[in-house]
């Protein structure tokens, strides 16, 4: 007969769960451990990651002791504050919803969110994110911190605050903006208390990533006043004060041609709502926190933003491109925080009697997401350097210009596909501990991965427009001969410049193929250029880290920069041997159980 310490069936009626102990000593031992590794997610986010801390101290050099403090404070208010916000702000039932009319019935469009998303905000916003990322030169710094904001997620604030900062650096472009100084001054205010927040919408229902397609429409009343009138179909962050959209001035004028850039204000100099009206809020799979509406503008006032002639210029230039540089690297943001909580639990969790970190195919999965982390992380601050070198210094060639849109295009098209992956490889060290929601933030973060991978232009439209770029200023030429240029970084004598003198020659003979096939097979060619491309120019900026790091006697980027060539660049196979084993406990670092 089976005996047990506790007769279940005997327990009185009424009687609490608390007044008996079913839990045995072994589930015990198990929820201590989750208990212990829940903690360890609430680490400094900043501190933990020394490979990420040494990145913004390569790129800003002597900037960086005056930024390191506020990173350190931030750092462990991304993962306690607001981690706890951003979490309650997305649960189902505090998700935005939209009221339409006022409280006697007169039509009041606005969005309501959850007190959660207040606090989100006030603690991103109060980090001072969007001035530093609006000042000339401030990108590498304001991305740092947006890199740790994206720790959580998408939080509903990180995509306005890259429109924030976008729409101020348009602004201050355009001095004859009525009310300008005044716009730029509460965008840039650090709390979402006090501040404006900014949008951009240009897709339309038949447009999408076709915006020659639009046909939103911006026509002149007798006293010279902008108006604009049609349908927006995808409008995140809807309840924003400042809509940056493009609207079709001239019908006359095909394509983008007769597109300008328009912004919106949410209500009109006299003060009174602005003419447009919310259909309905997007029911999303990710990102759920940012409203995302369609939006119907009827006659509403609006901005021109230079003259119209020259407005799609500026949209391309001032906004889309600056969306792309911002895009992966958020991305990768959210997928450090994803391998943090993988590599966490890899120490707490015990399987067959050791702890799973101990598991050579545990230890080579995390080692793959930290590789194509670092990687994605060295690629993206190397062109925000880049671009932060272009806004300072007039005197830059204009190769690298040309260089920074590519790899602006490049890289949003290429990472932002990678990371999804392995943000569900990250999930699946957690197996079905990760798809909870209750447990830890991995579902949102793959989540809003999934999501974000489709913003700021598809793959197929990415491809066509580096292929354009080709045909119309010869980038592929301008690739290689900067590639030649940035290589001679590296000492001759290492075999990392052999790898990518190697890596180069590979793209241009696939510059040549494609310069050789017909136009079909050219679009295709893309698929296969694009990733060359991003991977080359991802193991150069990654080399060049892990030179400075190794000099600070850590070599682990140079061991992640191996196996990244082994992954993506050469031909052979990985060969899985003691070498192979050695490799990835360099990169995975040593065990840190309790």
């Amino acid at each position: 007969m089976v005996t047990y310490d506790t007769d279940i069936a005997a327990a009185p009626p009424g009687s609490e769960p608390g007044d008996f102990d079913v839990t045995q000593p072994g589930q015990a031992s198990g929820r201590d451990a989750m208990r212990r590794w829940t903690e360890a997610t609430r680490r400094n986010v900043y501190l933990d990651n020394d490979d990420f801390a040494h990145t913004v101290r390569f790129h800003l050099g002597d900037d960086y002791a005056s930024v390191h403090r506020d990173l350190v404070d931030y750092g462990l208010t991304v993962a306690t504050d607001l981690e706890e916000a951003v979490e309650h702000g997305d649960f189902r039932l505090n998700l935005p919803r939209v009221e339409q009319y006022g409280a006697v019935g007169d039509r009041d469009d606005r969005i309501v969110h959850d007190h959660s998303y207040t606090t989100s905000g006030d603690l991103i916003y109060g980090s001072g994110v969007v001035s530093r990322l609006a000042r000339a030169g401030g990108l590498r710094e304001g991305y740092a911190f947006h890199y740790l904001s994206n720790h959580c997620g998408d939080t509903g604030h990180n995509c306005p605050v890259i429109c924030n900062y976008e729409t101020s650096r348009v602004l201050r472009s355009f001095d004859s903006v009525p009310g300008r100084d005044e716009m730029i001054t509460l965008l840039e205010t650090p709390s979402f208390t006090g501040n404006w927040t900014a949008a951009q919408f240009l897709t339309e229902v038949q447009g999408g990533s076709d915006v020659g397609a639009n046909d939103t429409r911006a026509h002149q009343a007798d006293d010279g006043t902008w108006l604009i009138r049609g349908e927006k179909w995808f409008c995140s962050n809807a309840n924003a004060d400042l809509h940056l959209i493009s609207a079709r001035y001239d019908t006359g004028q095909p394509g983008t041609r007769g597109l300008s850039l328009f912004l919106v204000p949410a209500r009109k100099p006299d003060g009174s709502r602005n003419n447009f009206t919310f259909r309905r809020l997007k029911e999303k799979l990710g990102t759920r926190a940012l409203a995302s509406a369609e939006i119907d503008y009827r006659d509403a006032y609006a901005l021109p933003l230079g003259p119209v002639e020259t407005g799609f210029r500026n949209l391309m230039t001032m906004v889309i491109h600056h969306s792309r540089l911002a895009h992966p690297l958020a991305m990768s943001g959210m997928l450090s925080r994803a391998y943090q909580l993988a590599r966490s639990f890899a120490d707490h969790r015990q399987a067959f009697g050791s702890a799973i970190i101990d598991y050579p195919l545990v230890r080579d999965n995390l080692a793959g997401i930290k590789v194509d982390l670092l990687a994605a992380t060295a690629s993206t601050f190397a062109v925000v350097a880049m671009q932060d070198l272009l806004d300072t210094d007039p005197g830059t060639p204009s190769e690298w210009q040309d260089l920074c849109r590519l790899m602006a295009n490049v890289n949003k098209t290429t990472w932002s596909t990678r990371i999804v992956a392995r943000m569900i490889d990250a999930g699946e060290t957690l197996a079905g501990n990760g798809m909870i929601e209750t447990t830890s933030s991995m579902p949102r973060l793959i989540r809003d991965a999934i999501t974000s991978e489709k913003w700021e232009g598809s793959q197929n439209t990415l491809r066509m427009q580096v292929l354009r770029d080709i045909q119309r200023f010869g980038q592929d030429h301008n690739f290689s001969r900067a590639m030649d240029r940035l290589a001679e970084d590296i000492d001759p004598d290492m075999n990392e410049r052999a790898t990518l003198e190697a890596a180069i020659s590979r793209c241009r003979s696939m510059f040549e193929e494609l310069r050789g096939a017909p136009q079909p097979i050219q679009t295709l060619l893309m698929q296969r250029i694009l990733p060359q491309i991003a991977d080359t120019f991802a193991y150069w900026a990654l080399v060049t880290e892990g030179m400075d790091q190794a000099g600070h006697g850590n070599r682990r980027k140079l061991a992640a920069a191996e196996l990244f060539d082994r992954t993506y660049l050469s031909d052979a196979r990985t060969v899985y041997d003691a070498d192979h084993l050695e490799r990835i406990a360099e990169i995975v670092g040593a065990s840190r159980q309790p």
